[in-house]
């Protein structure tokens, strides 16, 4: 019964952890790493993003759009859209320069992250020999670039617009880009199973082992997915709520946080190697 496999599958886990006290603190360590250079990304390129909108957005506050300004410009040979109206095409394309960077660099972190986490998580699992283990990230590595190519090909294609076609299809952009965030988060889905059969299934298998086990036991999954977001939303909710209230508290919703990513990649190997 479902309710066997992951209740067995959560006792392996925290068995796991126990035995590997220094890998599991590894993994820890590595995480908050993780949780620090994306900060330092984010910082690096949205406040750039932010300033570029702000400067249109006031500038194109400024401009007089009323029929009596309007009709004073037509008279008097003026631009309607003001004296430097190209200052909205180059902070658009400031926007959209940051913003491809941005990506890149949060590629590459995943890429590299992603694949260098579920390493050490199999060297808790199964203790393979370090030698297995950098053969192990190589092969997570080349799957993890091929899910997070597709995922982030969708991304990518949000810049293959000009500052007129936003302007001209701008009511029509949410219904067009509906049906790839969808396809990322199913990608995203089936990335992770394909990640927690790296192990011992071939890299020309791991496609259709992946499509057979994530939709025939989906209800496997959809279980441990759901108890991996229960623990990151409530560590989310603590740490919102206690922010400003109990210091002690603010700190155990920051140390769940990244418990829960780390016992989840564990929970997750466990249940779906089960399956296989």
């Amino acid at each position: 019964m479902p309710k066997n496999i992951i209740l067995n599958s959560l006792e392996s886990a925290f068995a796991l952890i126990w035995r590997n006290k220094l890998l599991f603190i590894l993994l820890f360590i590595l995480q908050i790493v993780f949780f620090v250079i994306l900060s330092l990304i984010h910082y690096a390129y949205v406040p750039k993003m932010v300033e570029s909108q702000k400067a249109i957005y006031d500038y194109m506050s400024s401009i007089k759009m009323d029929d009596i300004s309007v009709a004073s410009n037509v008279l008097g040979q003026k631009n309607l859209l003001g004296d430097d109206p190209l200052l909205i095409s180059r902070n658009f394309n400031e926007i959209v320069r940051n913003f491809r960077l941005y990506m890149i660099y949060i590629f590459i972190l995943l890429a590299f992250s992603i694949s260098m986490f579920w390493a050490v998580t199999y060297k808790i699992i199964h203790k393979p020999s370090f030698k297995h283990v950098t053969r192990l990230f190589f092969r997570i590595f080349s799957v993890c670039i091929f899910y997070l190519g597709l995922i982030f090909a969708f991304f990518f294609s949000l810049l293959n617009i000009s500052l007129a076609g936003v302007a001209a299809e701008s009511s029509k952009l949410l219904t067009k880009y509906v049906p790839f965030l969808v396809i990322s988060v199913v990608l995203t889905y089936f990335m992770f199973i394909s990640l927690s059969l790296i192990y011992d299934t071939k890299l020309n298998n791991i496609v259709q082992k992946t499509l057979s086990i994530g939709i025939k036991k989906i209800h496997y999954l959809l279980s441990v997915y759901l108890i991996n977001i229960f623990l990151f939303m409530l560590s989310i909710f603590l740490l919102y709520f206690f922010i400003e209230r109990n210091l002690f508290v603010l700190l155990l919703s920051m140390l769940l946080m990244i418990f829960s990513f780390v016992f989840g990649r564990i929970f997750l190997a466990n249940v779906v190697e089960r399956l296989g």
